[in-house]
């Protein structure tokens, strides 16, 4: 009986730098950055430790891809520019919330890969609240702070609001993903959205 060899898929470059990244974001979030280990990571992407080494020098380094990579991909899907411009603020915020919703519920490997981060005391979780995250409410903040101005908003704490907003939705996904509970489990994603949405522009819109 002739044995079977499967051989490995000679990838590009780039491609294999994207293998890496992937397969390294579901093994953290499964074992935080201290349990799991570069053998592991090649053990699960089907390549050598030495193939990882190549392309990112340590576990660090390849933390630092995750989060850029994570970023570079979806910055541009959370503020509508068009509705933004139009003063359009239900579109906006439902636009955001939607976004959110949708990416933490369809892969929340990077969600859990933040939590183990914070836990462990990591340097990624810091990163990612005093860059992309502050970036994201400094732009929300100043959306919401032009209404207040133009008294479509009830003047309040800018800062506060934009997570405000933003925390309704990511305790959420926390509650549905991960704490699995069951009384929002069979509740569409859509649905979540528009609730926030509401309960949120309630609270805050003039009128």
């Amino acid at each position: 009986m002739k044995r079977v060899v499967q051989r490995r898929t000679r990838l590009k470059g780039e491609e294999r730098r994207e293998q890496i990244i992937r397969t390294a974001t579901k093994v953290f979030a499964r074992h935080g950055f201290r349990g799991a280990t570069v053998r592991q990571l090649a053990r699960e992407a089907g390549i050598s430790e030495a193939m990882i080494y190549h392309h990112f020098r340590s576990k660090e380094a390849l933390y630092d891809a995750i989060l850029e990579k994570k970023m570079e991909r979806t910055k541009h899907l959370y503020f509508p520019t068009d509705a933004a411009r139009g003063r359009q603020d239900r579109a906006v915020l439902e636009t955001i919330i939607a976004t959110f919703l949708r990416e933490q519920t369809e892969d929340n490997s990077f969600m859990r890969m933040l939590l183990f981060s914070a836990l462990e005391g990591h340097n990624l979780a810091r990163k990612f609240v005093r860059k992309p995250l502050q970036d994201f409410f400094n732009v929300l903040g100043a959306y919401l702070e032009a209404g207040m101005k133009d008294g479509t908003i009830k003047p309040v704490n800018r800062e506060v609001a934009a997570r405000l907003l933003l925390g309704m939705a990511h305790f959420l996904v926390l509650l549905r993903e991960i704490y699995r509970d069951p009384a929002i489990k069979d509740v569409g994603i859509q649905d979540l959205g528009r609730l926030i949405v509401d309960i949120f522009c309630n609270g805050i819109m003039e009128g």
